[in-house]
């Protein structure tokens, strides 16, 4: 039974790439005319019912503890690790109002750039552009989802955090709200991972933990450089789920 499980979990994941793709090029289409609307909505809606979907079909589950501090947010920096390729879809599945900062590959071949293009940061821009279009967002109201590790976590290896979230809080005067997405090993998600590959005994499990938000107002009386360190530091304590 065990393997009959493991091949139905490959099939259905494979068929959710799919799926993704063919929700990627209808909003891409649709997109033009969606932006007299609110698309980052319609995004969060989109993303929200493929989450759905694939806890119906029995491959994933999410458990969100303190999901209240998530409850009506807006114009925070949302940090978290990255250990597999749904992440940016589960965080955006629980934030209506979700901007982000994206691989700029992203923007170039992949079926998401024109999504891409209109609506979220590509990280190859200069950091003085990138603070002014994230710090833009903010003041809309909107919430930007940064991975500080800048690609997804290699397994058995600590995390690698880099000092741009903490300089774009500091820099923006916006909070923080760091995020650990916990659970089981996801692998045939893990960067380096075979696609057709899957946990060989579970369906993925999610957990996530949301922290309260950190202030930034005291790290901007520092030097930056120490500011930098020291907030990365605090980052690092929580979204490494060792606190």
């Amino acid at each position: 039974m065990q393997k009959i499980f493991y091949i139905y979990r490959v099939i259905v994941k494979i068929l959710f790439f799919f799926n993704f793709g063919i929700y990627s090029i209808l909003l891409s289409l649709l997109l033009p005319v969606l932006f007299v609307f609110k698309p980052r909505r319609l995004v969060f809606f989109s993303f929200a019912l493929f989450v759905w979907k694939m806890r119906l079909l029995g491959i994933l589950t999410l458990k969100v503890n303190n999901k209240n501090i998530f409850k009506n947010i807006h114009s925070k920096i949302i940090v978290a690790n990255h250990p597999s390729l749904l992440d940016v879809v589960l965080l955006i599945s629980l934030l209506p109002c979700a901007d982000c900062i994206v691989n700029g590959l992203l923007g170039k071949k992949n079926i998401l750039r024109i999504i891409v293009n209109k609506l979220y940061i590509p990280n190859e821009l200069d950091f003085t552009e990138i603070s002014s279009r994230v710090a833009n967002s903010l003041s809309k109201g909107n919430c930007v989802i940064i991975f500080p590790e800048g690609t997804r976590s290699i397994p058995g290896k600590p995390i690698d955090l880099k000092k741009g979230a903490a300089r774009l809080a500091i820099e923006t005067g916006y909070d923080i709200v760091p995020v650990h997405i916990g659970g089981n090993e996801k692998i045939g998600l893990r960067k380096h991972d075979a696609l057709f590959s899957f946990h060989p005994t579970q369906r993925y499990h999610y957990i996530f933990d949301i922290f309260p938000p950190i202030p930034v107002a005291e790290y901007k009386q520092m030097p930056s450089g120490a500011a930098s360190k020291l907030l990365t530091e605090k980052i690092r304590e929580q979204i490494s789920g060792k606190t």
